[in-house]
């Protein structure tokens, strides 16, 4: 089993479960050379448990050898008997990745994963695809960091009297937070009935409707999407709360800080001056062009998982979801699972969980489960998203985030109809 400190593991008060993952901190980031780190540093890694843990990813997930070149020098990984070797050069490579030395630097220390560099246009394939470089990920990880590639039966789903547990199972405000923790700790999600009333709701979707056209395309305050009727529309409404009383209430809300309150980590919420805090997420139908749905991926999937993770996602049913109008879906376990950065690996059995939801309910997800959301095909759906960050130490910068943000927000504006098809078949929106 994963010991990752996700699994089973109530801390301190009777109803928390601990969910830092964090492996590194600021202070600990440098500029890595990359002969150095690939000639010197890499193989003695490799020359313990790390090897044996990258050879078992290469043959699980069955990857051809990759290279890296960093200013015209290359590196090959080659799996041996029990082990990775490191090969100058790249004559036995089936895919050559170019990084300049801050992406390799930001690779290594886990600041841009394989996916946040290619999405970056800081990678060059000079041979092979870039789904070549990405799907070595969770090896790179366990080459670096010793963080075991997922394989089937690594994951256990339990309660807390050990029976299994039930995946479909939907919380409502009267259910015992050990239990709702518990749940947390094991599945990485949590399904939320009747949390806020439909009357806050209804109030939220007016405050939609009078924010809307504060925003335009280009604002750097929000997400737009073309349908195929060739309608431009708002599809994220960011720093929403600086336009719904209500949005701003619910943060500080007795119900939101219950939710925080099942960490034993002490996570908080986003301040409410000069952070994206709430967001507003309107799904029409029928988008061709732009973002307003993602699949399969990870929240940590651009890189910082060692930094951030794990954080607390929820989401605000301002209106229903389900099959035809835009659900969730989730992995359950996949925060306890070092596996691909995007879409479900064929080999990764872990369960596909829908979320449906009702006017008021909640769903929660932390930050290293894969989810995505369906687009709606019968009516559009409306949600509020939030959540709640592992504080930082005193004097700590957050390190890196805003690379990732750029990344993040720079991808509506390339995300056209064929790499809105590229991006579906890799991370697929089936559940």
């Amino acid at each position: 089993m994963l010991a990752t400190g996700l699994h089973a593991s109530l801390h301190g008060r009777e109803h928390v479960v601990d969910l830092d993952l964090r492996l590194r901190h600021s202070d600990d980031v440098c500029e890595v050379d990359f002969a150095s780190f690939l000639g010197e540093e890499l193989p003695g890694r490799l020359a313990g448990r790390n090897g044996e843990l990258a050879a078992r990813g290469i043959g699980y997930l069955e990857l051809s050898p990759l290279a890296l070149e960093v200013e015209g020098r290359a590196f090959t990984f080659v799996p041996t008997r029990g082990g990775v070797e490191l090969r100058a050069g790249d004559r036995d490579a089936h895919a050559v990745a170019v990084l300049d030395t801050g992406a390799f630097s930001d690779l290594v220390q886990d600041l841009r994963s394989t996916m946040g560099l290619t999405l970056g246009n800081d990678v060059e394939m000079r041979r092979g695809a870039t789904d070549d470089f990405v799907e070595w990920e969770p090896v790179l990880r366990a080459m670096i960091d010793g963080r075991p590639v997922y394989e089937p039966g690594s994951v256990e789903f339990r309660a807390a009297d050990g029976a299994p547990l039930e995946l479909d199972r939907r919380f409502t405000p009267e259910d015992d937070d050990a239990e709702i923790a518990q749940f947390l700790g094991e599945a990485g999600f949590l399904r939320l009935g009747n949390w806020f009333t439909r009357e806050e709701m209804a109030e939220v979707s007016a405050d939609i409707d009078r924010a809307l056209p504060s925003y335009a395309p280009d604002d750097g305050r929000s997400w737009w999407a073309r349908t195929g009727a060739g309608v431009n529309r708002a599809v994220r409404l960011q720093f929403f709360h600086e336009h719904s009383e209500r949005a701003r209430a619910l943060l500080g809300d007795a119900r939101m800080t219950r939710i925080a309150a099942l960490s034993s980590n002490g996570h908080v919420a986003g301040s409410l001056e000069g952070t994206n805090a709430v967001e507003a997420l309107v799904k029409p139908l029928d988008v061709v062009e732009g973002i307003s749905d993602l699949p399969w991926h990870k929240d940590c999937s651009l890189g910082r998982h060692s930094y951030r993770c794990s954080g607390i996602t929820v989401g605000i049913c301002v209106t229903d979801a389900d099959r035809e109008t835009g659900e969730l879906g989730v992995v359950a376990g996949s925060h306890r699972a070092s596996v691909p950065p995007v879409g479900v690996h064929p080999k990764v059995d872990l369960p596909r969980v829908p979320l449906p939801s009702r006017v008021g309910d909640a769903t929660v997800h932390l930050s290293c489960t894969l989810h995505m959301s369906r687009p709606p095909v019968r009516s559009e759906r409306r949600v509020l998203y939030t959540g709640f960050g592992l504080p930082l130490r005193p004097g700590e910068v957050d390190v890196g985030a805003e690379k990732i943000s750029e990344i993040r927000e720079s991808a509506p504006k390339r995300m056209g109809a064929e790499s809105r098809d590229e991006l579906g078949r890799v991370g697929s929106f089936e559940l």
